[in-house]
């Protein structure tokens, strides 16, 4: 992996692939860019592909806080600006989601497509199990949150965390990335995140909608982390080119629909490439 770095973090990407439009794989809390594995070996052959590791998560850097909407698209941002990427395709599941979506409304420009996997919003999240956790936490007076953030998961915790993303026994078990996505990750990037969950509200309305790229969106129907019955009522004011649903499928549908999850991002991005973006010169 190579790394970039963000404000003295050290960032760890994954980058596939030489020629084409650039792509960018954002995972979701918890996890790495291991998840994006399927559809990165897939898409390489025709894009320029990169996935990162959010701070706190896989290879990179495990700050003591910054686990904010506001961060995370900062450091997306910057990414892109670095390495010269603009009308780039964004990929995202949950969190990953919800930080394409707030850079493609802030920089309309540097993005040319979203495909956004169970967007992580505040109606989203306290619909879903995820709510239970930030009910929890945003009690919590500020030392008890710091007592808790310090507090780094331990495998078991892990495996049972990434056990509730699947919709199925036998999907988890059939996963080949459960192992190495269990090595655990601080407890302080999760809390950080539901702490933060307000600043997620403004992806619970679309008013600008018309001034934004093409986007696509994928639920997995079996969600449980967050829910996709918010998801509907989120696809109202979103008004997507493109939107899925997937049977047999939770919070992980790149990994238990694998061929179904690429066949849609290919095709999105196909037709979002093969036309002329109006919006680059907002870049």
């Amino acid at each position: 992996m190579e790394n970039f770095e963000f404000d003295g973090i050290r960032i760890a990407y994954l980058q596939h692939g030489d020629e084409g439009p650039a792509v960018v794989f954002l995972h979701n809390a918890g996890s790495s860019h291991l998840i994006w594995t399927p559809q990165i070996t897939a898409l390489a052959g025709r894009y320029r592909v990169y996935a990162l590791d959010l701070p706190g998560y896989g290879s990179s850097d495990q700050p003591a806080d910054g686990f904010t909407l506001e961060r995370y698209t900062e450091l997306v941002r910057q990414f892109l600006l670095a390495h010269e990427l603009t009308d780039v395709g964004l990929v995202g599941n949950c969190l990953g989601s919800a930080i394409s979506l707030t850079l493609a409304r802030r920089n309309p420009g540097l993005v040319r497509a979203v495909v956004a996997i169970n967007p992580l919003t505040e109606s989203t999240a306290m619909h879903g199990d995820l709510g239970a956790l930030a009910r929890i936490t945003r009690g919590l007076p500020t030392l008890g949150a710091r007592i808790l953030g310090g507090w780094h998961t331990p495998k078991w915790f892990a495996r049972s965390t990434i056990r509730s993303w699947f919709s199925s026994g036998r999907a988890y078990r059939e996963c080949p990335y459960v192992a190495p996505l269990s090595a655990g990750f601080p407890a302080r990037a999760l809390v950080g995140l539901v702490r933060d969950l307000s600043a997620f509200t403004a992806l619970d309305h679309w008013p600008d909608r018309d001034q934004l790229p093409p986007i696509c969106t994928i639920w997995g129907t079996e969600n449980r982390i967050l829910s996709a019955a918010a998801g509907r009522t989120l696809n109202a004011q979103l008004r997507p080119d493109r939107a899925e649903w997937l049977d047999r499928s939770g919070h992980v549908p790149m990994l238990e629909r694998a061929p179904e999850v690429t066949a849609i991002v290919t095709g999105f991005f196909a037709e979002a490439f093969a036309q002329p973006n109006p919006r680059t010169a907002l870049a």
